[in-house]
């Protein structure tokens, strides 16, 4: 009888951890809650940062992966400005990125 009122207390310990463990808060959960202008803010700012990529990256992501592209050295940077923009055209990619790109091939130029 000894033994199960040891067992019995323990799972009564244990259990009150436990639930004690996963209560919530004081407080209303749902009145902690960002508003809508606070969460469109921060979610325009993380796109931000994923948007902004180096020109190596967009090379690679756009030039690489359909042709091999010819080493800077070929053209002059005046040439270089002429085929990206027409790249720019077939590829359909924003002005911004061709810049980027435009201008880690110069630099390496």
């Amino acid at each position: 009888m000894k033994n199960i009122k040891i067992i019995y207390f323990m799972l009564l310990f244990f259990s009150f951890i436990v639930f004690e463990g996963c209560k919530t808060s004081e407080s209303n959960l749902y009145t902690n809650m960002p508003s809508s202008e606070e969460v469109n803010r921060s979610t325009t700012k993380r796109a931000e940062v994923l948007v902004e990529k180096s020109g190596a990256q967009l090379w690679g992501e756009n030039c690489v992966r359909c042709h091999n592209a010819p080493p800077p050295q070929a053209y002059s940077n005046e040439q270089w400005d002429v085929i990206g923009q027409h790249m720019r055209v077939r590829v359909n990619i924003s002005k911004v990125k061709t810049e980027s790109i435009i201008a880690f091939i110069k630099s390496a130029n």
